[in-house]
């Protein structure tokens, strides 16, 4: 048996719902095929942004150089020279 459709009902003007209309012919489907595929779209989007990071390629370049370069953590050496717990 197939799963049961989920409603969505939003409150837009007009003038949105004419060029709603308006573009779902002429791509010859349903207005609630274009709003369908629109919000989709724009949903899958919005949650792949969260899995990559944007960001300028000198900032990458700078980012990738300072990797090689060890930063000087006085308290990270003190905390690495205490007794292990678990050996």
């Amino acid at each position: 048996m197939a799963e049961p459709k989920a409603r969505l009902e939003a409150r837009i003007d007009r003038d949105l719902d004419r060029l709603i209309i308006e573009a779902a012919d002429a791509l010859r489907v349903s207005k609630t095929a274009f709003v369908t595929d629109a919000l989709r779209e724009a949903a899958m989007k919005v949650i792949a942004r969260g899995d990559v990071t944007l960001m300028a390629p000198e900032v990458f370049d700078a980012m990738m150089a300072s990797i090689d370069e060890p930063d000087l953590s006085p308290e990270l050496a003190d905390l690495a020279s205490l007794p292990r717990l678990i050996s």
